[in-house]
């Protein structure tokens, strides 16, 4: 037999051998493969364990070429009391807040952070830990009139002083109970985006939410989108991408009460106000990291952009937050 009909009768046996081995490493990674092995870990802290929320965020603001820079940083206690039968009760105290930046907005901010710092939140959450009620409410309220008290008692000597920062902080903290989980819960709101999601390999969420303005004022509608980014099915762990954008409706409608309020245009003569309409835009482009171990969120990555301008001027804001949890000792 020659050489040539050897290695003939040799390749349909390599082939045979190597085929199988590349359709199973094809398949490994198909998305259906993925989709099919993925089960979603539950959020299920065990009760009595208490975690460490670390938060840092940089902010740089740039109005017309003037760059101002600021930082906040907080660490946090989140207490599992107790799982129940629709969710979990828990505790979440601020330890330490901080924030650094312009004096003069430091003068304001920096007050009202430290106001809440050690202040107790007893609250119920959902299956996810999002936050439903704070269910000290009226404690927690009362904790926070006597701090603003305390806040602005110094500044007697300057009463128009003490009266902003009495606005600020009693616009901020003294809120109704269905804003109170919103604003004294809020780092555990943005933990609970990535638990018990529902979602697997290949989908994506879409939602309707409110954003808060980053230029000041009432919140604005905003339209978000949730995938997986990656996901390991035998630990569990994954990544979700969130990525936020304002809702062009609801930025027109809010440039077209602005414009009103500034003159930009009355309301009745509509060739005025849509040529400031045109001039005048705003836009948001968010995107947030969230990697979740056995159920639980365990960091944070979130990037943000907000741009505005007019004819003569703009403003850039970027913004960098970190969140980190880790079980404490």
């Amino acid at each position: 037999m020659s050489q040539s009909q050897i290695e003939s009768r040799k390749a349909p046996t390599a082939l045979a051998t190597f085929l199988p081995l590349v359709l199973a490493s094809t398949l490994a990674f198909a998305p259906g493969a993925r989709a099919a092995d993925w089960v979603e870990r539950p959020f299920d802290p065990p009760a009595g364990s208490r975690w460490i929320i670390q938060s840092d965020e940089t902010s740089e603001d740039n109005r017309d070429g003037h760059v101002q820079t600021s930082v906040m940083k907080e660490t946090s206690e989140l207490t599992i009391d107790q799982k129940i039968a629709d969710g979990f009760r828990i505790t979440f105290v601020v330890r330490n807040a901080a924030y650094e930046g312009d004096a003069r907005t430091a003068a304001l901010i920096g007050p009202i952070t430290r106001a809440i710092e050690n202040l107790v939140v007893h609250a119920t959450t959902g299956p996810n830990g999002m936050p439903l009620r704070v269910e000290n409410l009226d404690e927690v309220l009362a904790a926070s009139r006597a701090a603003i008290d305390r806040l602005t008692a110094p500044l007697a000597s300057t009463p128009e002083v003490a009266a902003t920062l009495r606005k600020m902080a009693t616009a901020m903290l003294i809120v109704d109970d269905k804003r109170a989980p919103k604003i004294y819960l809020a780092t555990v709101a943005t933990l609970a985006l990535g638990q018990n999601t529902g979602l697997r390999p290949g989908e994506t969420r879409r939602d309707a939410d409110e954003a808060a303005n980053p230029f000041g004022g009432a919140p604005i509608k905003s339209d978000t989108m949730l995938r997986i980014d990656r996901a390991d099915p035998a630990t569990g762990n994954v990544r979700l991408i969130r990525t936020r954008a304002f809702d062009s409706d609801a930025i027109r409608e809010f440039l077209g009460r602005l414009a009103q309020q500034t003159g930009g245009g009355d309301g009745k003569d509509t060739q005025k106000l849509d040529n400031f309409l045109k001039q005048f835009t705003m836009a948001l482009d968010s995107r947030t990291e969230i990697d979740v171990e056995d159920g639980m969120t365990r960091a944070v990555r979130q990037e943000d952009t907000a741009t505005a301008s007019v004819p003569g001027h703009s403003i850039v804001k970027h913004g960098h937050k970190l969140m980190t949890v880790t079980r404490a000792p």
